[in-house]
């Protein structure tokens, strides 16, 4: 089984890995767009001088971003992770200008409802939402719809990154409180004339 291509970011003389599929994790990012933009999915034969990235960020508040795409939650801070010329509420506060400078639309929302909860007095625990998924073919003028399971999106998604699509952006796409994962027009013979999307809900 070939190894999978690191991304790293460099922070002063600190380096944090990340793979394609933490970068995807949410997408439209600025580090995912910086190193995937007009990649190949399929090859591993990236310039090692187009995978190394360098960031002037506290090295410490960019470990919590990583855990962020790694799927974690981060989420009250901790003490380990705040740096020592900072409180812990400016911590948070530089944490979420971090996540906005980033594009971490899904970070940046997480931490100004857990923000808003203190300020109220009452820390609440964020729940960790679950994902819904769905599938839109665009067939004779329109685009129709439909649910998918987790594991259906999953086996979708595998497919087109290792078969032959062609990634096209999908015009007209409009699905409210869903974010367009991939878009691709089949190329095997399959479904030719249909341009097919999946989406993921947005937390």
């Amino acid at each position: 089984m070939p190894s999978q291509t690191l991304y790293i970011v460099k922070i002063g003389d600190e380096e944090f890995r990340f793979t394609q599929d933490q970068l995807d994790s949410e997408p439209g990012n600025y580090l995912a767009i910086h190193f995937l933009q007009g990649v190949d999915p399929r090859s591993n034969a990236v310039e090692a001088s187009n995978r190394t990235l360098l960031l002037e960020k506290d090295p410490l508040l960019f470990k919590l971003i990583q855990a962020h795409l790694r799927g974690y939650e981060v989420l009250p801070i901790p003490d380990s992770l705040v740096p020592g010329y900072m409180t812990k509420e400016s911590a948070l506060e530089n944490l979420q200008r971090d996540a906005r400078s980033l594009g971490l639309r899904r970070l940046e929302e997480k931490l100004m409802n857990y923000q808003m909860s203190l300020m109220r007095g009452t820390q609440i625990k964020l729940p960790v939402a679950q994902k819904k998924y769905k599938q839109a073919v665009f067939k004779d003028g329109n685009w129709h719809v439909v649910d998918i399971s987790e594991t259906g999106f999953k086996m979708l998604l595998e497919r087109v990154r290792n078969g032959r699509f062609e990634m096209v952006v999908p015009l007209r796409l409009q699905c409210p409180g869903y974010a367009v994962v991939i878009c691709w027009d089949n190329l095997d013979g399959v479904q030719s004339s249909k341009t097919i999307a999946l989406m993921e809900s947005i937390d």
